[in-house]
């Protein structure tokens, strides 16, 4: 296999081309399972939580973000920031979430829904995130997951090689669960948890899974000049996408959501155990089961 790739020092995604991707979203709109599913379950994670938030921000693109279920004393409150929709509340449009227009210590909860992993350095951007937050501050983060699209990665880079001999980057890459733990470990913050789901879906068409891609502003925006994909590409890479299907006549898709939830620091927050406080021993609940 011959792979195109330039070995050189700049950066791993073109925020231009990202950003453009986001403002060509605008004009696309469609029901979004991946949303729904995102949205059940961070309002699962808030409901589990006895605590009313003063300060909220949240930064996403999901139009349903009221179905968050967010705990707050004002429910007019909340700082809404998108790149891609006006939501008719304390909103704020923004081109990058890389630059957001805060002070330290602002709020008492995050949401960063879906945008992580189009950063060139996650450990920084979760750092600037645990500064906007104040002392015992929560941050609750989705993003995609190195499965994302892997049925439409791996037919791409097959059908082309067949055809041309060589293959490009043309789906992002997407950090793993493993990875995304450790750097949230290391960002700064408390009590973390990194956790993962996948959401599978079918489609009738290929232009219907590429019509859902764009509607999320997910285009290719890797920092990597590469040809249009040619239509006999096309068609054997949907053949193929076929062909891992469980129904020849529809098009599989995954997306895996990797959700990272973080604390910063407070002298009274919990703290966890020191090795070899625990009442209860291994050996002995094995005993007792045997």
């Amino acid at each position: 296999m011959s792979t195109v790739l330039k070995n050189n020092k700049k950066q791993l995604f073109d925020r231009n081309k990202l950003l453009r991707s986001r403002i060509r979203a605008k004009s696309v709109n469609l029901e979004n399972k991946i949303y729904t599913q995102i949205s059940n379950d961070i309002s699962n994670r808030l409901s589990e939580i006895n605590r009313l938030f003063d300060s909220v921000l949240i930064i996403t693109k999901n139009r349903n973000f009221e179905s968050f279920n967010i705990p707050i004393k004002d429910k007019s409150n909340p700082c809404i920031l998108s790149p891609t929709y006006p939501f008719n509340f304390n909103n704020i449009i923004f081109e990058d979430e890389e630059m957001l227009p805060f002070n330290s210590n602002k709020f008492d909860l995050i949401i960063s829904d879906l945008f992580l992993h189009t950063s060139n350095n996650l450990q920084e951007s979760l750092k600037k995130i645990r500064d906007l937050l104040k002392p015992d501050g929560l941050m609750i983060a989705t993003m995609f997951g190195s499965d994302t699209l892997f049925e439409l990665k791996y037919s791409l880079i097959s059908a082309e090689e067949k055809i041309t001999g060589l293959t490009y980057p043309r789906v992002n890459p997407f950090i793993d669960i493993k990875n995304a733990g450790d750097i949230l470990y290391s960002s700064g913050f408390k009590l973390c948890v990194a956790d993962n789901y996948k959401v599978q879906l079918m489609h009738e068409h290929p232009l219907e899974l590429i019509k859902l891609i764009r509607s999320m502003g997910e285009n290719n925006y890797i920092n990597l000049k590469k040809p249009p994909i040619k239509r006999k590409v096309w068609n054997m890479a949907t053949h193929l996408l076929k062909e891992k299907s469980t129904n020849p006549n529809l098009i599989p898709s995954t997306f895996e959501i990797i959700t990272l939830t973080g604390w910063k620091f407070h002298e009274n927050q919990q703290k966890p155990l020191a090795p070899g406080s625990a009442k209860i021993y291994l050996k002995d609940v094995l005993k007792n089961s045997s």
